[in-house]
């Protein structure tokens, strides 16, 4: 029985420290995939809550037919998708990756890195939720194109057509913006 698991059975078992020990593992990963997908927008962690209730109220129907995090992923990539279409699918702002600059020595050489993590937020802003998702979890959580499916409930030729298409359209977005390819 995986760690998961366990935790599972903790808490349907009664022991709310169960869902915390789920919580602590995976809420860092979750709001990284909502900064992702949607931007670093003040409402990210109020969506990463969101999922978090969800799943403390939907675990006991959790059939474990799949891995946790296939089943907590697709919690995440609704409730995201969801709140796009409340928010009239504006995908977020652009500040998502400016937390994420390195420091370097050069200050000329920070600053240009921090303009082309700026130019490249713009740019994924601006792809389509639907294929910047499968890209997402691929990229940036380096899941498998079978766990992707599982998630996105698609066939694995739809999965790798949706992440080509993504890298396509942040491609066409990195050059129309003058940031080059990415």
């Amino acid at each position: 029985m995986n760690e998961d698991s366990l935790y599972i059975e903790e808490f349907l078992n009664g022991d709310e420290k169960g869902f915390e020990m789920l919580v602590r593992k995976y809420q860092d990963r979750i709001l990284n995939i909502i900064y992702s997908l949607i931007g670093k927008d003040r409402e990210s962690e109020d969506i990463a809550q969101e999922v978090f209730l969800k799943v403390y109220h939907g675990l006991r129907y959790f059939r474990r037919h799949s891995r946790f995090s296939t089943w907590l992923y697709r919690i995440v990539a609704n409730t995201a998708y969801g709140f796009l279409r409340k928010r009239g699918n504006v995908v977020g702002d652009e500040s998502a990756l400016e937390n994420s600059v390195t420091t370097r020595k050069d200050p000329r050489e920070s600053l240009s890195m921090k303009e082309r993590e700026a130019m490249l937020q713009k740019a994924l802003a601006r792809v389509p939720i639907k294929f910047k998702t499968a890209m997402v979890f691929k990229d940036i959580e380096g899941l498998s194109y079978i766990e992707i499916s599982r998630i996105l409930r698609c066939s694995i030729g739809t999965v790798e057509s949706k992440i080509y298409r993504a890298r396509q359209f942040l491609k066409d977005e990195m050059l129309e913006l003058g940031g080059g390819s990415v």
